[in-house]
């Protein structure tokens, strides 16, 4: 089952930053908590992988 959700672009006086939220759920099932540290890999143009840092 998929989430649709969309990127969202801040931007700020000096630096643009682009946000990418997911749904509690998901968190929830991967058992994610505030503040936990995570990486972005860039697999191809259509996939990126979200990788669990320090656990």
């Amino acid at each position: 089952m998929g989430y649709p959700t969309k990127i969202q672009e801040i931007t700020r006086k000096d630096v643009n930053q682009y946000y990418i939220n997911f749904p509690r759920a998901i968190a929830k099932a991967m058992n994610f908590s505030k503040g936990d540290p995570v990486e972005w890999e860039i697999v191809d143009k259509n996939t990126l992988l979200l990788k669990r840092k320090g656990k």
